[in-house]
C-alpha cells in the first residue's frame, strides 16, 4: 500500500528538519601541546603506516595555520632562494592562488626528521587519525579535534597574541577580511573576561 499525499508531505517535512550540530569548543594551546606530546610518544598501531605524515600535517595546521589541502601539498623544495627571505615557502592555496608563508626552522626540522614528502596522504586519513587520537586521549566530546580545528586554533591564538587582522588575513590566505574575522571569533572571549560588561 502506497503512502498518501499527506503522509508523504509529513515525511518530507520531517526529513527536511536539520539536525542541530552539537556545540563544540576549540582546544586550548596547552591541550594541543599535550596532543603533540602524546603523538610523538605514541607507538605505531598495528597496520598504521602514515603516523609520521600525520604528525607533519598536525604541525603544519597547528603551528603554521595551513589548510589541510595546503599542508598535504606542502613542498619543502619551494623555499625562497633569496637569503633575506629565508624560511618563506611558496604554497598553492585555495582556487590555485599562490602565496608565501613563513615556516619556522623548528617546524622544518621536524618535517625533515619525518621525511616529509607532499601528497603522500589525504584529508580523510588524517581526519580518522585525529579521531582515533581524540578517543585514545579521552578528550571530552565537546572539544573539537579535526584537521580544520588546527587552522582555527592557529588563527585564534595569533589574534589573541595581537597580530593585526589584515596581517592575519594575509597569513591565512583569505581574500576577504570578513572570513578572517569568522575564524577568530573565539578571541572575543578574552575581551569579555577583560572588560566584564555590567
Amino acid at each position: 500500500m502506497e503512502p498518501t499525499k499527506s503522509e508523504l508531505k509529513v515525511r518530507t517535512k520531517t526529513e527536511l528538519v536539520k539536525k542541530k550540530k552539537p556545540l563544540t569548543i576549540l582546544p586550548t594551546n596547552q591541550l594541543l601541546q599535550q596532543v603533540w606530546d602524546y603523538l610523538i610518544s605514541r607507538p605505531n598501531k598495528k597496520g598504521e603506516t602514515k603516523k609520521n605524515l600525520h604528525e607533519c600535517l598536525y604541525l603544519l595546521g597547528w603551528k603554521v595555520g595551513l589548510r589541510i589541502t595546503e599542508a598535504i601539498n606542502f613542498d619543502l623544495s619551494l623555499e625562497h632562494q633569496e637569503p633575506n627571505y629565508k624560511n618563506l615557502y611558496l604554497l598553492r592555496g585555495k582556487r590555485a592562488k599562490e602565496r608565501w608563508v613563513f615556516i619556522s626552522p623548528e617546524i622544518i626540522k621536524e618535517l625533515k626528521k619525518r621525511n616529509w614528502q607532499p601528497q603522500q596522504t589525504n584529508r580523510i586519513s588524517f581526519f580518522d587519525f585525529l579521531s582515533q587520537v581524540k578517543k585514545e586521549l579521552n578528550l571530552p566530546v565537546n572539544v573539537e579535534l579535526a584537521p580544520h580545528t588546527l587552522r582555527r586554533c592557529f588563527a585564534t591564538h595569533q589574534a589573541i597574541s595581537g597580530m593585526p587582522l589584515p596581517v592575519l588575513q594575509k597569513v591565512l590566505g583569505h581574500s576577504k577580511i570578513s572570513t578572517t574575522a569568522l575564524y577568530i571569533k573565539d578571541s572575543d572571549l578574552s575581551n569579555l573576561v577583560k572588560f566584564r560588561p555590567v
